[in-house]
């Protein structure tokens, strides 16, 4: 087998497993979540949501990007067989995450009366908040652990923890609920924390990684390239969360509280299911592009990889989205969200153009763009806000879907635009006019769903776009990476 078709395959596994892993993710919080609201009901649900909301933002703030900037550090130590390296990164992450962790928990404890009062209105809630300080210290230590995990791209045991943890969770969470009510919440929320930490520590134990002391200059170089990395990186991911703030302001001003629901509901269906597949990605994506961060030939390569059998896996799953969107919404949610369904088809095929601008836009990361990175978020979170609230204002609901899409189309653009001229990578041409051609046959999708045809009419079209969508899409993954050995050797395996 050759060494470029075992790179594909190396991408798609790893894009397999993560995918599987969180689906199963999704699937445990429907799960949790069905059953927290049965016993709990909207109060508890609304409690526990604004806990969690709380607590995320101390989190966010005080853990200083490291699990975002130090990736790039042990990926590149690990991919040179450069132990001495690693183990005195490791040396230097364990103290940062424990001084993050403690910092969260610090500001948690001796603000858990301000927070009480800013969140609930009142002071009944300052223990709630006392006792989770013990949350967000677990919760920095699981991000340590599992950061490691992905730096070394042991995929397996990332997902292990991951899948277990969550399970674990689920298993004591649940009947604590039934047992005490409203009342388990905050013990349910710190079990939930020790869970995933435990399976998390396990597993990033079970590598047998030795961390080597070193000197105080030392150890001041490289927390300093971790932590200015880490702000700079963490204060951009602000600006993203301010905009979205603004856009459902001024749609709550402007349409309703009902058409902020249809909004929010329609991108948590986007984000939480089509864009699963990031989320799977980036657990291998950028450690692999931190291993050859220093080889600008070797990072055009893995791009280009990346976005193929992106675009290939995707392309299937935004058609089924497209065709599946009202029957996906009557099961997640009701009849009464079914005006949110064409925004979510035009930001079905907006994921499909978030392919090159993410797989671009990752590269500032283990290049250490801090400063490009802050000012393309601006940049971005400036252009979405500006689109969303003009084609809002032309086509309502719908031009926030035609607004996502846009926006990442642009994002693309500009993001290709700084690589290119800094580091001279180039998209392939034919992942180029593939990704047109797919957008096509997306919106040729959309449009025939647009129109009230005849019902046996439009099953017949959804059943031949399957068919050849399904079809184009392995073979293409079939020449690339010789999918038919691969999934045969796989199945011969477990006959074994």
């Amino acid at each position: 087998m050759s060494k470029k078709r075992g790179e594909y395959r190396g991408v798609f596994k790893a894009t397999a497993i993560l995918g599987s892993v969180q689906l199963f993710n999704i699937l445990i919080a429907v799960v949790r979540n069905k059953c927290i609201s049965i016993l709990l009901g909207p109060a508890g649900m609304g409690i526990m949501g604004l806990l969690t909301s709380a607590t995320g933002t101390i989190t966010g703030f005080t853990n200083l990007g490291i699990t975002f900037s130090a990736i790039k550090n042990i990926a590149s130590a690990y991919e040179k067989g450069d132990y001495t390296t690693l183990g005195k990164v490791l040396y230097v992450l364990q103290r940062c995450i424990w001084t993050t962790g403690l910092l969260g928990a610090i500001v948690c404890l001796s603000l858990c009366r301000q927070l009480s009062q800013w969140t609930f209105g009142n002071t009944d809630f300052t223990i709630s908040f006392a006792f989770l300080s013990i949350s967000l210290l677990l919760t920095q230590l699981t991000n340590g652990n599992l950061l490691i995990l992905k730096g070394c791209r042991n995929i397996n045991y990332y997902a292990k923890a991951n899948v277990w943890g969550n399970f674990l969770s689920l298993f004591i969470t649940v009947p604590l609920y039934f047992w005490l009510g409203i009342d388990a919440i905050v013990p349910a929320l710190i079990l939930f924390s020790i869970s995933t930490f435990l399976c998390a520590y396990f597993y990033r134990s079970r590598l047998r990684l030795v961390q080597i002391r070193t000197e105080r200059g030392e150890f001041k170089e490289i927390s300093k390239d971790i932590l200015i990395a880490g702000i700079a990186f963490s204060a951009a991911e602000f600006f993203p969360l301010i905009a979205s703030f603004y856009i459902r302001t001024f749609i709550s001003n402007n349409g309703g509280l009902t058409d902020v629901g249809l909004f929010s509901a329609g991108f948590a269906i986007l984000n939480g299911y089509v864009g699963m597949i990031f989320t799977a990605m980036s657990t291998d994506y950028i450690p692999r592009l931190s291993a050859v961060s220093d080889d600008d030939h070797q990072l055009e390569l893995v791009i280009n990889q990346q976005i193929e059998m992106s675009i290939l896996l995707l392309f299937p799953l935004i058609v089924l989205f497209v065709i599946f969107g009202k029957l996906m919404i009557l099961i997640l949610y009701s009849s009464q969200f079914y005006p949110m369904i064409e925004m979510i088809y035009w930001g079905g095929l907006g994921m499909l153009f978030k392919v090159p601008n993410w797989c671009f836009g990752c590269i500032l990361i283990p290049k250490r763009e801090s400063k490009a990175y802050f000012y393309f978020s601006i940049l971005s979170a400036l252009f979405y806000l500006g689109m969303n609230m003009l084609l809002y204002s032309v086509w309502g609901i719908k031009g926030l879907g035609i607004s996502f899409l846009l926006s990442h189309i642009f994002d693309a653009s500009v993001s290709y635009w700084y690589i290119n001229r800094k580091y001279q990578i180039n998209y392939k041409v034919r992942t180029i006019l593939e990704l047109l051609g797919m957008g096509v046959v997306i919106v040729t999708v959309i449009i025939f769903h647009s129109f009230q045809l005849v019902t046996w009419i439009i099953y017949t079209l959804d059943f031949c776009v399957c068919i050849l969508v399904g079809l184009y899409s392995y073979n293409r993954l079939n020449s690339l990476m010789d999918l038919t050995s691969f999934i045969k050797s796989k199945l011969n395996g477990r006959k074994k």
